[in-house]
């Protein structure tokens, strides 16, 4: 009986000092890219390779769940939409 006791106190004590000592990892917020083969502008039937980035932004969207976010896209070489299929224009 004793020893049980000992060990449950062992043990409670280890998750105090795991729980109490250890912190959570800092979670980071990568720049997700994207590559897609898009028309080249509004209007246009000329299909090119895009990089698109989305950029999360620091601003607060009143009575919303929704985060602001910032886009933005420039025509790339087509080596970076080679494993993607490209759309019949």
């Amino acid at each position: 009986m004793l020893r049980f006791a000992i060990v449950a106190l062992v043990t409670f004590g280890l998750v105090l000092v795991t729980a109490l000592g250890l912190h959570p990892a800092n979670a980071t917020v990568s720049t997700p890219e994207f590559y897609a083969w898009n028309f080249a502008s509004v209007g246009s039937s000329e299909l090119v390779c895009k990089k698109t980035v989305v950029v999360p932004q620091d601003l607060i969207i009143p009575s919303s769940s929704m985060h602001a976010v910032s886009i933005n896209s420039a025509i790339v070489d087509e080596k970076f939409c080679a494993n993607s299929t490209k759309p019949v224009n």
